[in-house]
């Protein structure tokens, strides 16, 4: 008989965002992995995986999916067909560019277009980040802050000048490693 045998990247973390939200820069600065940087979108055609160095010789990994549209669950774009890697992933970094129009409403669109495409995606544990943060000022951060609810961790950073790396890898183990809910 003929079987079809599907292959799924598995990571601790997926990073999740739309095209251009600075998912490849991040995986680029705390790995070694070298994916395409580009200032267009889909510049990240195949989902990249990275091992991000964490204190006391520990580690987890990292995948980087193309970018996701508005859309993507039904077909659009390349989201589709890369969407099927973040079922294998632990947490899902959810990253929202600084220069954003609605940071907690692109947050939103991509959480609906995963869970369109699959509503188990919601049970996994996730974190919203902020990326390209160095372009904003601590008063912007307290505005933005302020469009999240009460509840939802979020935090600034920027891959560029290094702002709160320490402090991502820190969430990010910290989500991975919490032991699991009764």
């Amino acid at each position: 008989g003929w079987f079809n045998l599907e292959l799924k990247v598995l990571a601790d973390v997926g990073l999740v965002g739309f095209p251009n939200a600075g998912k490849s820069t991040l995986l680029s600065t705390i790995t070694a992995a070298k994916p395409e940087i580009a200032d267009y979108a889909f510049t990240t055609l195949t989902p990249n995986l990275g091992i991000v160095s964490y204190r006391d010789n520990r580690s987890f990994v990292m995948a980087d999916i193309p970018g996701i549209i508005e859309g993507a669950s039904e077909g659009k774009g390349l989201g589709y067909q890369f969407l099927r890697h973040i079922e294998r992933n632990s947490v899902l970094l959810f990253m929202i560019p600084a220069d954003s129009e609605d940071h907690y409403k692109e947050f939103k669109i991509l959480r609906n277009e995963l869970e369109k495409y699959n509503p188990e995606l919601m049970d996994k544990d996730h974190v919203v980040c902020i990326s390209k943060a160095d372009m904003l000022d601590q008063e912007l951060m307290e505005m933005i802050s302020k469009t999240f609810p009460k509840g939802l961790p979020h935090l600034f950073f920027s891959s560029i000048s290094q702002l709160n790396i320490d402090q991502l890898k820190d969430l990010l183990w910290n989500t991975i490693t919490r032991p699991l809910e009764d």
